[in-house]
């Protein structure tokens, strides 16, 4: 495990450096002008002090970071090229990058969505479900893409056209999600605690994880991903009280507990764990192979960050398939892997977790050594007697049946 923490430091200090010398390509902004406010319209050369794009008309165009790059959706700015009048009506918008989990906003990024932005005027409130639709499962996204047109617009129409709008009010609409999650948080931790008091309470265990599995994946889907820690290296990280929960959450557990948010809160290992019952026969892994195929996921972690990091291309490590399953969207070979790990699980407890879960093995890598926890037979993970504390999710059920220390 020393040689594995050491390929990852590695890596990823690597795969920083190397991406501070490496200058991608930058987004083409004048290959989205292209019709933005109709085909009547066609923009000139970009002028500054504001930047924007001036046109043969009264209308202009600019990029909302240029402006307003303060504003951040689930996994950084919402890069948006706006259209303006000189009336104050919005004539065109078009995202030209991000980095949302294309899962959750794909219907966001399509230009029905878009559209009913067109025709407003940038003195309107923009509302999130009231007069913008809303999407459940991309709330921080379609919030941040409200008020990254909603100010970033005003401003401009302020500063060219002398049209003022009313200030934005303080405060912002309560996030429900996240306040579900950091309760549900709590009291998963109350629940690690007294399981090690009272070896009793683990009968509730699968009743826990149930309703983890409702409230945390299928309603809030609130799931710790590697994309998280990816998007947060290379500075495109949310300031929503919900991207905080989860990521600090998940952190703050690794801290406590290693890897605690594995056993407790992952809502796809709980669905995971569920299906143990209706499985057949599990496969006999010699010890040997056991150890080598668990090796897997660390192996693939560590080439995966400097992938991403250097390319820029987070699309590369969006793999998992619970995004996939708690979005209820993804390709067909994404839909395929869900199914075949599901299929998997039936014969090898909690496959992706053992072997691939990019997650599993960052939380591993992180857990320290701790005192107590040496395996039973009715381990969820199949771990081996005296395991290494990387592999346990410290479900508690095998907690001080015998001194030991996993290194």
């Amino acid at each position: 495990m020393k040689l594995i923490r050491v390929a990852f430091i590695v890596s990823i200090v690597g795969s920083l450096l190397a991406a501070s010398f490496i200058k991608g390509a930058g987004v083409d902004e004048r290959a989205f002008l292209k019709g933005l406010a109709g085909d009547e319209v066609v923009f000139k050369e970009k002028l500054r002090n504001p930047p924007h794009y001036p046109s043969n008309t009264d209308v202009i165009a600019f990029n909302s970071y240029d402006i307003l790059p303060s504003v951040r959706g689930y996994a950084g700015p919402i890069r948006t090229l706006i259209a303006i009048d000189s009336k104050g009506i919005i004539r065109g918008v078009r995202i030209i990058q991000h980095r949302e989990t294309e899962n959750y906003v794909h219907y966001m990024l399509t230009p029905a969505y878009l559209n009913q932005y067109v025709g407003k005027r940038v003195t309107d409130p923009l509302r999130v479900d009231v007069d913008i639709d809303g999407i459940s499962r991309a709330t921080v996204s379609v919030r941040a893409l409200a008020k990254t047109v909603r100010l970033s617009s005003r401003a401009m129409a302020e500063r060219l056209f002398g049209i003022k709008a009313l200030s934005e009010p303080n405060g912002g609409s309560l996030d429900l999600k996240a306040i579900v999650y950091i309760l549900f948080f709590g009291l998963s931790l109350v629940a690690y605690h007294y399981t090690r008091k009272r070896k009793t309470l683990l009968r509730y265990r699968r009743w826990f994880l149930f309703t983890d599995l409702l409230i945390v994946g299928i309603y809030g889907s609130a799931f710790f991903s590697i994309l998280h820690v990816m998007n947060a290296l290379t500075g495109n990280y949310s300031t929503s009280l919900f991207w905080m929960a989860v990521v600090g959450g998940t952190l703050l557990s690794v801290v406590l507990a290693g890897r605690l948010y594995c056993g407790w809160l992952c809502p796809f290992g709980a669905l995971l764990e569920l299906m143990d019952r209706i499985g057949g026969k599990g496969w006999l892994i010699s010890e040997r192979q056991e150890k080598r195929l668990r090796l897997i996921k660390y192996w693939l972690v560590i080439p995966l960050f400097p992938l991403v990091i250097i390319t820029g291309r987070s699309d590369y490590a969006n793999f998992e398939p619970y995004v996939t399953l708690f979005s209820l969207h993804g390709t067909p070979l994404m839909w395929s892997v869900l199914v075949l790990m599901v299929v998997l699980n039936l014969r090898v407890k909690r496959f992706w977790c053992r072997y691939l879960c990019p997650v599993a093995a960052l939380l591993g890598m992180l857990s320290k050594r701790t005192e107590g926890y040496p395996s039973a037979p009715s381990c969820p993970m199949g771990n081996p007697p005296s395991p290494h504390i990387s592999e346990c999710i410290r479900c508690n059920i095998c907690y001080g049946s015998r001194t030991s220390e996993s290194e």
